[in-house]
């Protein structure tokens, strides 16, 4: 059954990609091509509906942790507790650290930042997100190469969305989230421009 149709109301574009460049900071533990290397028996990115990159989006603001802090339930639960609008089943929650606002044009960007821990991102699925965003280049810790998030989210076929930018300007607004990927087949991921449409 498709989606019902809404009227989507907005006066500002907010533009939270980072420029792609040959030097674009991306996680070193990615390699440059990599299908199904956290989930193989996971969805390919032609396999999700593309009604799943356009969704209501949420702020959770996270920020104060340390370097390589771990974001648990409880940063989750506070933040959402803090939030304006109710999370529903689809919605994009995005992961404000401050991550990419302090720390983008510096090395500590890849290898330091604070990320989601096995069980958060398991909260995040019973919440029903829809799609997880983080200011950070790895949803993960840098120094766990088990990817718990990572695996959590992506078997509950959660997209993941790394390296969001300019969080700050939607601050705890309300906002539809527009992820649209590339129109790939046989990958599991691919560049996207995001775009929140804002009042």
């Amino acid at each position: 059954m498709p989606p019902a149709a809404r009227t989507v109301r907005f006066s500002r574009l907010v533009d939270l990609s980072v420029p792609i460049r040959p030097r674009t900071p991306m996680c070193p533990a990615y390699p440059p091509d990599a299908p199904f290397h956290f989930e193989p028996d996971g969805k390919r990115l032609e396999d999700v509906p593309l009604e799943t990159f356009v969704a209501p989006g949420h702020v959770l603001d996270v920020r104060g942790l340390a370097a390589k802090g771990a974001i648990l339930p409880r940063h989750l639960t506070a933040a959402r507790r803090a939030a304006p609008n109710r999370v529903r089943h689809g919605d994009a929650i995005l992961l404000r650290t401050g991550w990419w606002e302090r720390r983008r044009r510096t090395s500590a960007y890849l290898s330091e930042n604070p990320g989601l821990t096995g069980a958060g991102a398991r909260l995040l699925v019973e919440w029903g997100a829809g799609i997880v965003g983080i200011d950070t280049a790895n949803v993960d810790r840098p120094n766990d190469a088990t990817y718990p998030a990572h695996h959590a989210l992506l078997r509950a076929d959660v997209p993941i969305i790394e390296n969001v930018a300019n969080l700050r300007a939607l601050r705890s607004s309300t906002f539809l989230l527009l992820a649209l990927p590339l129109r790939l087949e046989g990958v599991s991921g691919s560049p996207i421009r995001l775009v929140a449409l804002t009042e």
